[in-house]
């Protein structure tokens, strides 16, 4: 049986890389590969904790690298996912050790790359070229045209995917409505404006969300704010009947939504909008750069400002989101699209 060691800095949360990679490992499983997760941190579930991936405490240096454990892991693996461990300025050195062991036994690499540090605000500074990760003898997945166009204007000589994020379209129809809002305290009558976002991505342009529930307030009756993120946040408990915290599963997330809000400035791909079109709930989202690419698949997505739009729109809006993600997005496709990055970057590795 073959094994893929899939890495990340944490594994096993609430934020995208986590889910995605879970997917990711679940696709390879159904492939009959053996998988393995490595990561500095676990939130939840268990792995391999490799040392100099996460930061002993918040804001702090990761500590050393445990070279010996990540020289191991790429010599008895035969596939190494990094899922954004190579892209990120949090732990660079801990991304170059992987890079340097996997090229010296040589195992096929395919790195993700999530959020590119150019394109986020770097917590600390990093010395040099060395992240996101580009050595042309792995293959780079990219979750977006977008940066895939700008890593190349970087690095001409890599090779590089386009990976969109996929959705379980079978599971998120069948979530809890009633049961859902009966544990959030939301009224039966209640619509709700679910916004997935964490209090302190500020890219998740909380007061924008806020805004445009008082504007929609002006337009309907018993409109509600639900922000997943149960951190403190003043600017959304302003709101009146705010409610907060996440749920388990995410069809019932959806499920007891009645709209979903997504108004970030900046997302690599932003999948509830597409969990969203899944679940058949309206969506408004934007203005991130690559909402324009989700649209492009045939998505209708309204614009914060289009209140109009919006209260207009009708099922058939909704069916035809639906048709969009199962037709380009649909999660059941993943390993046969793994299938395909195994075989290219098994060609990379062998070289010419």
């Amino acid at each position: 049986m073959s094994r893929v060691c899939v890495v990340s800095h944490r594994l096993g949360g609430f934020d995208g890389v986590s889910v995605e990679a879970a997917k990711w490992a679940h696709a390879f499983a159904v492939l009959g590969w053996d998988v393995t997760l490595a990561a500095g941190h676990f939130a939840s579930g268990s792995g391999v904790v490799v040392r100099g991936l996460w930061a002993d405490r918040p804001g702090g240096d990761p500590p050393p690298v445990d070279h010996a454990l990540i020289r191991e892991l790429c010599a008895t693996h035969d596939l190494v996912v990094l899922d954004n461990a190579g892209s990120l300025w949090s732990a660079p050195e801990a991304s170059v050790a992987w890079e340097e062991h996997a090229l010296a036994a040589r195992v096929p690499v395919v790195l993700r790359h999530h959020d590119p540090a150019w394109q986020r605000v770097q917590l600390r500074p990093v010395d040099g070229d060395v992240v996101p990760l580009h050595h042309p003898a792995h293959l780079h997945v990219l979750i977006n045209s977008l940066t895939e166009r700008e890593f190349r204007a970087r690095w001409p000589s890599v090779h590089t995917r386009v990976v969109h994020n996929r959705v379980d379209v079978a599971g998120l129809a069948h979530g809890d409505r009633d049961g859902t809002r009966a544990a959030l305290g939301a009224a039966p009558g209640d619509y709700l404006v679910v916004h997935p976002a964490r209090v302190e991505g500020t890219s998740k342009n909380i007061p924008g969300a806020v805004d445009f529930v008082r504007r929609l307030s002006a337009r309907r009756p018993d409109v509600r704010y639900w922000l997943t993120d149960d951190a403190p946040c003043p600017a959304a408990d302003r709101l009146p009947g705010v409610l907060r915290g996440r749920v388990a599963n995410q069809a019932d997330l959806y499920a007891a939504a009645d709209l979903v809000l997504l108004p970030s400035t900046w997302e690599g791909w932003g999948l509830p909008v597409c969990e969203a079109a899944a679940a058949r709930k309206p969506v408004v989202a934007g203005p991130y750069p690559v909402l324009d690419e989700i649209r492009a698949l045939g998505l209708t997505v309204f614009d914060p400002s289009d209140l109009d739009g919006l209260l207009a729109a009708t099922d058939a809006v909704l069916d035809a989101n639906f048709a969009a993600v199962q037709r380009h997005l649909d999660l059941r496709e993943l390993p046969r699209v793994l299938a395909g990055l195994v075989e290219d970057a098994v060609r990379l590795s062998t070289g010419p």
